[in-house]
């Protein structure tokens, strides 16, 4: 089941509105990873300067070079009445799940006009959300209730955007604490910042190269002129990967991708021989569609749901 939330203003404002909305959710996610609830009465600006979170972690490194991001966080933390930090223990890489994680950017495939981007999701729960930043592009995206940034999402200029885990197993948060190394923020946060920031592929390109980031991920984009792009991200540094044409893959099982690309190009996402009717029911899917500025949702039992940036 997916709650649709709309989210605009200030960043502050964006993540306030979104933990109001789903509080109970976001509370009793907190409470079944072990973390703490309450808030403190008086703010403690200490943790910016020490410990392990804030001061040596990855919300250290939020706050640094992601700082609309981190102003989000904290208004979510703030509307969802947790702790921040007990928030930012949750913004872990986007886990491929048991399943995996499939993502694909092609042309024209499954009656679409233009380019475009498909991608698998988990069995997290889910939320679409319509952002309306007060500086910057609006967007409709895919996330979990406690993510401040998006799995997928398209903007109103028609850039797509998303995340395909390519790890077989998802990262840990940081390093353990105490560790002399502190962690780069995840490379999770740039698809917000490419769909809040531009609006075509060759300015998230650059921007995803140059930010500092970490994880082992792809990151596919599409725009409405019809440019596609990956932007690859591993242990070993960061590629980009122009279409000129061709079809994009990401993700894992690895082994599946072939066949992924065959059923995404054969036209019908909701036929007996698709992915997301096999085996137990398969994966719910999203697609993005650039000339529409359009967001669609397939349910793993074939149900499809159509969402833009205006009002359903």
């Amino acid at each position: 089941m997916w709650n649709v939330i709309e989210c605009s203003g200030h960043p502050r404002d964006l993540g306030f509105e979104q933990g109001l909305a789903l509080r109970s959710v976001i509370r009793e996610r907190v409470a079944k990873a072990g973390l703490p609830l309450r808030r403190r009465r008086w703010p403690d600006l200490s943790p910016f300067a020490s410990g392990g979170v804030r001061g040596s972690g990855v919300g250290r490194e939020m706050i640094r070079h992601f700082t609309h991001l981190a102003e989000r966080a904290d208004g979510l933390a703030r509307g969802a009445h947790v702790p921040v930090d007990s928030l930012l223990r949750l913004l872990e890489p986007a886990a491929p799940g048991k399943a995996g994680a499939l993502g694909l950017s092609a042309e024209n495939f499954q009656g679409t006009t233009g380019a475009g981007l498909l991608r698998t999701l988990s069995d997290l729960p889910g939320v679409v959300r319509r952002s309306r930043p007060e500086v910057g592009f609006a967007s409709v995206e895919v996330s979990a209730p406690w993510q401040v940034s998006s799995l997928a999402g398209i903007n109103e200029a028609g850039l797509a955007v998303s995340l395909v885990p390519t790890a077989g197993e998802s990262q840990p948060l940081a390093q353990p604490l105490g560790s002399p190394r502190t962690p780069l923020p995840l490379a999770d946060f740039l698809v917000q910042e490419c769909l809040q920031r531009f609006e075509d592929v060759e300015a998230g390109i650059g921007w995803c190269l140059n930010r500092p980031a970490a994880g082992e991920a792809t990151i596919l984009m599409a725009d409405a002129a019809g440019n596609r792009c990956a932007v690859h991200f591993s242990r070993g540094g960061r590629t980009a990967e122009r279409a000129d044409g061709a079809v994009l893959l990401a993700g894992t099982p690895a082994a599946e991708l072939a066949g992924f690309q065959a059923w995404a190009l054969a036209g019908d996402a909701a036929g007996p021989e698709s992915p997301v009717r096999a085996e137990g029911g398969g994966w719910p899917l999203v697609r993005l569609v650039c000339s529409a500025r359009r967001l669609e949702l397939l349910d793993a039992d074939g149900r499809e749901r159509t969402l833009s940036l205006c009002a359903d």
